[in-house]
């Protein structure tokens, strides 16, 4: 047994590191095969560097957002991050799909925002992959905006193709189910402030780093739990002070109201007997009984006697 184990941790001693150094090779057989602005793309992405701006790119927070939808019947929105390595790789093309589309189409408006630092508009629209682009179409004054997530390919000219008309190949308002409940509308104001308050919760009752979705998930079953134990507290002290009133005399010492099937205690004993349903038969109805007995045995000797 002792030989065997000496013989794995020998093999585990010359192989962990061969196996280390070809697999640090590999990695940089891979990274080298790969295109120059992938690789720059990733590296941007791992060290959070900011994407770059674009004159002809609107960004958004909630204000900008509201005020660029007032203005304009039509508007395109990237959702994008810091993080994201094909925001980074992507980010050249958009501001050139910008720059065409301020040219062709100057009403409008295209923009972008970035989904950590305005988490109602990522919440808003249900952003679930990066980067996102939506476009919104009012049809008419006063009538509630459309909402698409844009299927063409992410480059100038199927873009500048979709503003064209090829819109009209994606259904609007997305994910939902009802062109009633937009991302523009209550549907997605409400969601962006949920959004907003679970991001807010978790900077300021976070401590331990935890993911927001796990950290919310074990509040609300925090709060779940102390809400049972107070309607359990609740319900048992209203029980408790209603049998209390029930059962309470007056200042005068009325009778107290009597409980199901209870005798009334508080009355005289002959009272009790001959009112309360259920109560012992008394004395005087047992008395009575020999009676019928006796004049039921006299009917059925009568009987045989005739029968004789």
């Amino acid at each position: 047994m002792k030989s065997l184990v000496f013989l794995a941790t020998a093999a585990l001693a010359v192989l962990g590191p061969m196996f280390l150094i070809t697999a640090a090779s590999a990695a940089e057989e891979i990274e080298s095969n790969v295109h120059p602005d992938e690789l720059e793309a990733k590296i941007a992405a791992r060290e959070k560097r900011p994407i770059p701006k674009s004159a002809y790119v609107t960004e958004l927070d909630r204000p900008a957002y509201f005020d660029v939808l007032s203005k304009h019947d039509e508007m395109v929105i990237e959702f994008y991050a810091n993080w994201c390595m094909a925001c980074h790789g992507l980010s050249p093309e958009y501001a050139r799909f910008a720059e065409a589309a301020h040219k062709k189409y100057p009403n409008v408006a295209i923009t972008r925002s970035d989904i950590t630092k305005v988490e109602y508009l990522s919440s808003s629209f249900m952003v679930d992959i990066l980067p996102q682009l939506v476009y919104i179409r009012r049809p008419g004054p006063g009538i509630t905006p459309e909402v698409r997530y844009i299927s063409a390919n992410f480059s100038t000219s199927e873009l500048l193709d979709y503003l064209g008309g090829g819109w009209t190949m994606d259904k609007p308002s997305g994910g939902y189910t009802s062109v009633w409940c937009t991302p523009t509308n209550l549907c997605g104001h409400m969601g962006g402030l949920l959004g907003e308050s679970v991001i807010w919760v978790d900077q300021h009752f976070n401590p331990f780093n935890i993911p927001p979705w796990a950290f919310m998930a074990i509040l609300v079953s925090v709060v779940y739990l102390l809400g049972q134990v107070a309607v359990g507290l609740i319900s048992s002290y209203v029980r408790t002070r209603y049998r209390q009133n029930l059962y309470k005399k007056d200042s005068e010492g009325a009778p107290r109201p009597v409980g199901f099937n209870e005798y009334r205690s508080d009355l005289p004993a002959e009272k009790s007997d001959s009112t309360q349903p259920g109560t012992p038969p008394s004395s005087s109805t047992s008395a009575k009984s020999p009676k019928h007995n006796g004049s039921a045995s006299k009917r059925t000797k009568a009987k045989k006697a005739n029968k004789k």
